[in-house]
């Protein structure tokens, strides 16, 4: 689980965690929060953000990733735990060039280097300016649909020249540098990696490990011709030749000669030459690429990533005889060369904490796995070898720089299409769409078509055709005119998009019968949309699916009537599982149990409804058959087209019952029917059941109970009273009441119009013989912690307080009154404020006297006191009614006391003076000789008795 850094990409890095870890933790670990990685141990809860700032943490990563598996190798489940993800180069672009991509076109004119990366920062506020150093020049160009990491990237490069490179960086706190590499990077080399020795040399540092060199010419080029913006004849050009010539030969003696071609289609006229001549120096030598692995831990603070190092391997080539340093007392001719990438390990060196979107910090340390091989590992290579790839598109046709448009699909029909039954179980529609594939207006073949947009409504123009079975089931004030009696709902465009490679589609969810009105259009890469085809109007199928047979009812009989009962079940088994657009059941009685139902055998229609699946409400239909031998009855189900099923198996029944027509008086002690309709039941108790979930009504009043015998609701009927066991709520959503939500407190919540946030009202056990009551309000922000205002009453006294939602701890100000005293004061994050007390023996107002800074007035036993010192004014204001303050003069007879300001009105002083000489056995004036802690020295000039009246103060 290394951290893998790599210049002006994302890189990666995964943390494998303890089974220990716990679920909270685990749960808290959410997507695109931040892991810091930092040397050393500390509480991240006390530095926080801090640890964001560039230079505190070595490494900043999003976390994107999250594992909980079982590693196979322990009996315990859940043992593979890790995070991972990616640097903070993310939040300019991933690696799919997703990000905060320019929708609308960015087009610097003439813009300063600054001014150019600050155009093209996200948007969003992901990433924000950094330092952004002055390069030379102005750059002209035009960003769209591209990410700005590709952008920033583009830009840099351009900049860029082999004795100046630039380039960027995204820091830890999400701030960009961008700028000169020396203003970014290090560029005199402190550190050697060399094969040859390892150590320290006073400002030099050279890394232990073993070394891979690799050197080829895989890329050499002589010459680049780029191809800019434009297209066909129009395109712009800009070429670099390789300086000073080749030294390379073929065969024949002539000079080596490679031309590459590079495209560029976003790439200005103005840029071409820029772009040429950088991509040429990208491979005007060899590759150096040389990878160290070392076990020195300290690897972060020798370099990193974009550092330059010398490297030092004569063996492999890679000497400089332009360069010369001193090395351990040995001349060597090293290569300066630019880290391009790391990878390390994270081991128990380390602290790792993670940050919550709303800015929590977490202290992952304890719950680390940590790695025990700390081997690192560095990639060195040229400069001109990190530079982007330009060459990235194919030579040719470029979409970006099309301008064409596309010309009108031409839709197919007739369309194909056929009614189904959704998930619920109604009717609906489908269509298949065909079309051609259209040409560029311009008569060119599309080569860079992108999608299809169709678009289809309901038509409001046709006349809808209809069968008499449907002009049956609808009232004559309800139909259109006499030319079209169903007039057509008026609806919106519903669009929906499909791929270029294909050249059909297939709509649904359609009104059976209804006429829609479609249209398409193409869309190529780069945005360029063609006109809507004409309208083509088809009728979606109608429907044609009956419904399920039906299973057999249960039937009853009477000398007069059948009672048949249905469930509205399928013959295929179940109850309530008919097609929820059944409208009707179809009651046919025979005296064949084989008979085939029509016209002559119907005896009525039973209403039959999705609301009566739904809520499981049986059929009772009662048909009247005056026979007394068995009679058969089927049943057919019909839905709301018209369509019909096939008829149900035949149930019999005999003349069991007979209706009260034929009945002068009777009294029956069980009476089991589906309906009764009556004006008026006298009877003495009416229940749903005997034990179990039921329903009763009797003298006493209305009860219900559940399926344990509880009794859950009773209405008493000699008083009124109503006791509920469960939950009572005003609504099922939006502004309500709700009594009783949960098991544990009797309840009120108060909800607003949206939201799952309330308020509330609640009793909980202050002891076994004494109940407390609680008020509180919804959470809201206080400054980026969710807090709640809550009322307490419990036997101890009565609380107010603002309180954290979260851990309930005081976030505020509280008030406190019991039998015995009364407290006001504040209290967050654990931090004292003022506070107001009283007693029946005293009274206190000021700051808390357990704080090293008390400072109060105290009033008791008729008294009055103050703790703490006064205020030793500089400038009092005008209307302050007390102040004091100590004034040192110089030798003199008298002096004057300034206030600083003009006072209001005029103010008394009370004053004494303290001698200068103190310890003289003979006063020289009358005064103060000394003070200290515990009292103080008066003296006078004379021998008489003299009362001392004074006021003491302390001053800061």
């Amino acid at each position: 689980m290394p951290v893998q850094e790599i210049l002006k990409a994302l890189g990666s890095w995964e943390i494998k965690l303890l089974p220990s870890t716990p679920r909270e933790v685990l749960d808290a670990l959410d997507y695109f929060g931040h892991v810091a990685i930092v040397p050393g141990r500390l509480d991240p809860l006390q530095y926080g953000d801090n640890l964001l700032t560039p230079g505190t943490a070595r490494y900043v990563g999003v976390l994107r990733t999250r594992t909980i598996g079982d590693d196979g190798r322990t009996n315990t489940p859940q043992d593979d735990l890790s995070v991972g993800g990616v640097g903070m180069a993310f939040w300019l672009g991933d690696e799919d060039g997703k990000g905060d991509v320019y929708e609308n076109a960015v087009a610097p004119a003439s813009a300063s280097f600054a001014t150019t990366i600050n155009m093209l920062l996200p948007a969003s506020g992901a990433v924000t300016a950094g330092t952004i150093y002055p390069v030379p020049g102005q750059y002209t160009g035009r960003h769209q649909y591209e990410s700005p990491r590709k952008a920033i990237t583009y830009v840099t490069d351009t900049f860029s020249t082999p004795s100046v490179p630039v380039s960027w960086r995204v820091n830890s706190n999400a701030t960009l540098d961008a700028g000169p590499d020396s203003n970014l990077f290090v560029v005199n080399p402190t550190c050697v990696i060399t094969s040859k020795d390892a150590g320290e040399d006073m400002s030099l540092r050279a890394l232990p490990g073993s070394v891979d060199v690799t050197r080829d010419v895989e890329d050499y080029t002589t010459r680049v011709v780029l191809l800019a913006e434009g297209e066909g004849s129009s395109i712009a050009t800009g070429a670099a030749d390789i300086t000073p010539a080749t030294g390379y030969k073929d065969l024949h003696g002539n000079p080596l000669k490679l031309t590459r071609l590079v495209s560029e289609s976003d790439t200005a006229t103005a840029n071409a030459a820029t772009r040429a001549q950088l991509a040429l120096s990208q491979f005007t030598s060899t590759r150096n690429a040389l990878s160290l692995s070392t076990t020195d831990y300290d690897v972060h603070g020798s370099f990193v990533v974009g550092d330059r190092v010398w490297v030092y391997d004569p063996d492999s080539g890679l000497i400089d005889p332009t360069t010369e340093i001193t090395f351990r007392g040995q001349r060597i001719n090293p290569m300066k060369l630019q880290v391009t990438e790391t990878s390390w390990a994270i081991t128990s060196q380390y602290t790792v904490a993670y940050r919550t979107a709303d800015g929590t910090w977490l202290d992952l340390t304890q719950y680390v796995d940590w790695e025990t091989d700390a081997t690192s590992t560095v990639t060195v290579g040229d400069f001109s070898r990190q530079l982007t790839n330009t060459g990235s598109e194919p030579v040719g046709s470029r979409p970006n720089a099309d301008t064409s448009i596309p010309g009108q699909p031409v839709l197919v029909t007739p369309f194909a299409g056929s009614a189904y039954l959704d998930g619920r179980g109604f009717t609906r529609a489908r269509v298949v769409v065909s079309w051609n594939a259209p040409l560029n207006t311009d008569g060119s073949t599309i080569i860079d078509g992108d999608h299809y947009e169709i678009r289809y409504a309901v038509d409001t123009d046709m006349i809808y055709p209809a069968t008499w079975s449907q002009i049956s089931q609808v009232r004559w004030q309800d139909l259109q005119i006499w030319a079209q009696p169903f007039a057509a709902p008026s609806g919106r465009w519903q669009t929906m998009v499909v791929r270029w490679d294909t050249t059909s589609a297939q709509l649904q969810d359609l009104s059976p019968g209804i006429g829609y009105d479609v249209q398409i259009r193409a869309v190529d890469t780069t945005g360029n949309a063609g006109a809507w085809s004409p309208v083509t109007t088809f009728v979606a199928s109608s429907d044609n699916i009956p419904p399920s047979t039906p299973a057999a009812p249960t039937v009853a009989g009477s000398r007069i009537a059948v009672q048949v009962t249905h469930q509205l079940g399928r013959s295929t088994g179940g109850t309530f599982n008919l097609e929820s657009d059944l409208d009707h059941l179809e009651i046919h009685v025979s005296y064949e149990p084989t008979f085939t139902p029509d016209i002559t055998t119907l005896k009525g229609k039973a209403p039959a409804n999705a609301g009566m699946i739904q809520a499981q409400i049986p059929v009772v239909f009662t048909a009247q058959v005056e026979e007394t031998t068995a009679r058969y009855v089927r049943v057919v189900a019909v839905d709301k087209t018209g369509n019909k099923s096939g008829p149900s198996d035949a149930a019999t029944a005999t003349a069991l019952l007979i209706d009260d027509a034929h009945i002068s008086d009777l009294t029956v002690s069980k009476v089991t029917a589906g309906t009764i309709a009556a004006s008026w039941v006298m009877a003495g108790e009416i229940k749903t059941a005997d034990v179990g979930a039921r329903a009763r009504i009797s003298a006493a009043g209305y009860e219900l109970y559940n399926t344990a015998g509880d009794r859950t609701f009773f209405a008493d009927a000699s008083t009124g009273d109503v006791s509920i066991i469960g939950k009572l709520v005003s609504g099922a959503s939006g502004f309500r009441l709700e009594v009783n939500p949960a098991s544990t407190l009797p309840e009120m919540r108060f909800y607003p119009s949206s939201g799952s946030n309330y308020a509330f009202i609640n009793s909980f056990p202050f002891s076994t013989i004494e109940a407390a009551l609680g008020l509180a309000s919804s959470s809201y922000d206080a400054g980026g912690v969710d807090a709640h205002s809550r009322v307490l009453l419990t036997g101890n006294g009565a609380f107010m307080q603002t309180v954290r939602t979260d851990t309930q701890a005081t976030y505020g100000g509280f008030v406190r009154a019991s039998s015995g005293s009364f407290l006001g004061s504040y209290n967050k994050a654990s931090v004292d404020g003022g506070l107001f007390y009283a007693d029946e023996l005293s009274a206190r107002a000021g700051w808390n006297p357990s704080d090293s800074n008390a400072n109060y007035f105290n009033f008791a036993s008729g008294k009055t006191y103050h703790i703490g010192q006064w205020e030793n004014y500089a400038t009092p204001s005008t209307t302050q009614g007390i102040f004091m303050g100590t004034v040192l003069f110089g030798a003199a007879t008298s002096a004057s006391v300034t206030y600083g300001v003009t006072l209001a009105s005029n103010v008394i002083p009370v004053a004494t003076c303290v001698s200068g000489n103190f310890g003289s056995a003979t006063p020289t004036v009358w005064g103060i000789q000394s003070f200290t802690t515990t009292q103080f020295t008066m003296a006078w000039n004379n021998s008489q008795g003299m009362r001392i009246n004074f006021l003491c103060h302390r001053t800061n």
